[in-house]
């Protein structure tokens, strides 16, 4: 990201949010997508995170990548209205886990199979519980450790590696369906 487009905004220069915003839009609505039901509730999410962003941009320390900067800002926006919509339907979320895909084959089709297997299961994810889909992005795919999830999402860390096993069993049967 250019410090140059980044000291604009703080300006609050109506084009060079709107140039921001398309930026931040090609990089992180797929990380919203992983969090969403639906296209529109994915964009939704990421409209919030990116309001976040500008509202507090004046805090970004240049010294970090503004990408990991920001896609911690979306992705902590999205659990607390996640979290707000938990309260607010008063629902029960199930939190799962998730192990690693092992494909046996040969190196050349070996990144295609992979693509293909990792469509396959982020397709499968939507159809988890809630909690679950978001202990399992937020580990799986996110990369945060169980520690750091039970934080975000105020559940105990063994919750977190219970979540993320379920995930792994709940996909792998989702697969076997296939």
């Amino acid at each position: 990201m250019e410090l140059e487009l980044i000291k604009q905004c703080l300006k609050e220069d109506r084009r060079a949010q709107e140039t921001f915003y398309k930026i931040c839009y090609a990089r992180f609505i797929g990380t919203a997508s992983r969090y969403a039901t639906n296209k529109e509730q994915a964009v939704f999410f990421f409209n919030l995170g990116f309001v976040k962003l500008l509202m507090n941009l004046k805090q970004y320390n240049t010294d970090n990548p503004f990408d990991y900067w920001a896609k911690r800002v979306l992705i902590n926006t999205i659990l607390n209205e996640l979290k707000k919509e938990k309260r607010e339907q008063d629902r029960v979320l199930i939190t799962d886990d998730w192990n690693s895909i092992s494909v046996n084959h040969h190196e050349a089709d070996y990144e295609e199979e992979l693509k293909a297997k990792m469509e396959l299961i982020k397709e499968k994810v939507q159809f988890l519980p809630p909690m679950t889909k978001n202990v399992f992005n937020l580990y799986a795919i996110d990369g945060y450790k169980h520690h750091e999830i039970a934080s975000m999402l105020d559940i105990n860390e063994n919750t977190s590696m219970w979540h993320y096993s379920d995930a792994k069993k709940k996909i792998r049967k989702l697969l076997e369906l296939n």
